[in-house]
């Protein structure tokens, strides 16, 4: 194929690795394409010419954009003014769906190819995104395996790809976890706003458990973007600053894909969340499901315990992580219904998937 354009948009760090996946597995089925668009260092490195960093969209909830709605505008109109300049021949969004549905509209109006990766969670609030989608893109990879049913329900050319977090399924240990647990992970998002909510809650039981735990091996992995200094500064000198995550028994977690990426290596957990009052109230009106984290959505039941905004606190986070630390038995089973997500998800290399189909796109334009 000659050379062609691909234009991408992520905006926060778990959407950077996987478009990062993708751009490498599309430069090897198509080594002369371009890339250009907004994104992280992961993106850059892996060939992308980014005109936006993905820090430019770090917000958290209906207040964060409210006050940074100008600046946001700001970057919609230069990605437009760069699909009219540049006239990439295909438009790949990666999650985001606020933002980047918008851009799609725009793709479509201009005739370019749309193939949306890591579909809008519209089977939890919003449902009628489906039909938009059915719309304004010419492809859904959905990384979820019940997205695709829900997705075609409304007439999305949706499919199922295999979920990134299984790229190196064969590599993936066993069990990440041991009895009796020692190593424990701290995951409190990968942008400044919900660090600044969580990570002061972790600290909270952290020193709760090591008053009847003392020794235990603390490691909080830090998220690419993120300064170690400033996270340094909210936690105690024992807890170890990681870049990625190590092999750990247990887990406190962020709600979001760190719960998904905790749960399939075999580890247990708690799920956190807190947000601002206004960001929870909207969310209890509009959201429709019964968990939040995403290991429980898979599953369809409570792999892990979810401590959500009030009921989030250091001694609840605390108790609950005890009763882990003290419990074989919960223990086990918790581990054991964690590691059955691989086998939910399957063997599907996501990236490799999301590549052929942009060059079936391509080649069909």
């Amino acid at each position: 194929m000659s050379e062609c354009t691909i234009l991408m948009v992520a905006g926060e760090a778990s959407a950077d690795a996987h478009a990062a996946q993708v751009i490498r597995a599309l430069r090897a089925l198509m080594p002369h394409c371009r890339f250009v668009g907004m994104g992280g260092p992961r993106m850059q490195e892996a060939g992308m010419e980014c005109a936006w960093g993905m820090d430019e969209l770090s917000v958290m909830g209906f207040t964060d954009v409210a006050r940074r709605i100008r600046h946001i505008y700001r970057v919609f109109a230069g990605i437009k003014e760069l699909m009219g300049t540049q006239r990439p021949s295909l438009f790949i969004p990666v999650d985001l769906p606020d933002f980047n549905m918008r851009l799609c509209r725009h793709a479509r109006d201009l005739g370019i190819r749309v193939l949306y990766y890591i579909a809008p969670q519209a089977w939890a609030w919003r449902r009628s995104r489906a039909r938009t989608l059915a719309r304004i893109t010419d492809g859904l990879a959905v990384i979820f395996p019940f997205e695709e049913a829900f997705f075609r329900a409304s007439g999305v050319n949706a499919r199922y790809v295999g979920h990134p977090f299984m790229e190196d399924a064969g590599q993936i240990p066993g069990s990440m976890s041991s009895w009796p647990p020692r190593r424990i992970a701290m995951l409190p998002g990968s942008r400044r706003h919900e660090i600044s909510r969580i990570l002061p809650v972790m600290m909270d039981a952290k020193r709760r458990i090591a008053l009847t735990h003392p020794g235990l091996d603390w490691v909080l992995p830090v998220a690419r973007g993120i300064d170690p200094a400033a996270v340094r500064v909210l936690t105690d000198p024992d807890v170890r600053l990681a870049d990625s995550l190590p092999e750990v028994d247990l887990a406190m977690v962020k709600s979001g894909t760190s719960s998904l990426e905790v749960a399939i290596r075999g580890a247990p957990g708690v799920i956190c969340y807190k947000t601002s009052l206004v960001n929870y109230l909207l969310a209890r009106i509009f959201v429709k499901i019964h968990h939040i984290g995403m290991p429980n959505i898979i599953a369809g039941s409570t792999v892990m315990p979810e401590l959500i905004q009030a009921d989030l606190t250091g001694e609840s986070l605390a108790q609950t992580m005890l009763a882990y630390l003290e419990d074989r038995g919960r223990f086990e089973t918790a581990r054991q219904a964690c590691t059955g997500l691989r086998h939910v998800l399957g063997p599907k290399k996501a990236s490799t998937e999301v590549a052929r189909w942009a060059r079936e796109l391509l080649e069909a334009a």
